[in-house]
Order: structure tokens, then C-alpha cells, then sequence
């Protein structure tokens, strides 16, 4: 996961820093996928506008998934990843 650092003057969105992993990592332990996939953090991706972002790799192949800008991150992984 790409996070943003928190620079709305900047065309990113107007989250807390540090916000998203937090509920990201809660997210990852209650789906209890530990083993099964891996969850990681990085620095800017840029461009603002599109931040946060996040990466899977599913079954061979790449998954973007842009403007992940809200605590509300779902209830676990999508549908292909938990298969």
C-alpha cells in the first residue's frame, strides 16, 4: 500500500497520515489471511491525485486500486484474494 502523506495542497486526499494503515493492519488481522498474503507499506507512489493506492498480485496477476481515502476499508479482502 502506497500512503499518502498527507498533502491535500497538493492534490491528495485529507486523511490523516498514519490513519489508513492503522485500519489497514486491523483490516489484514480480522481477515486472518497471515500466511496467505502479505501486507506492506511504502512511500509516495505520486501523483497526489490518485493516492493512496494499493497493490495486490492475484493469481499471477497485478491489481491497482486508487483513491483508497476513507477508515472505511471494507470487511476484508476482495472476493478473488479470500478464494
Amino acid at each position: 500500500m502506497g500512503c499518502c502523506c498527507g498533502h491535500p495542497d497538493r492534490g491528495g486526499p485529507k486523511t490523516a497520515p498514519g490513519m489508513l494503515k492503522r485500519q489497514m493492519r486491523r483490516a489484514f488481522r480480522e481477515a486472518r489471511v497471515d500466511g496467505r498474503l502479505r501486507l506492506a507499506f511504502t512511500d509516495c507512489l505520486g501523483p497526489c491525485s490518485e493516492a493512496n493506492v494499493v497493490f495486490l498480485y492475484v493469481h499471477g496477476r497485478p491489481l491497482w486500486l486508487r483513491r483508497i481515502n476513507t477508515a472505511d476499508t471494507g470487511s476484508g479482502p476482495p472476493p478473488p484474494v479470500a478464494e
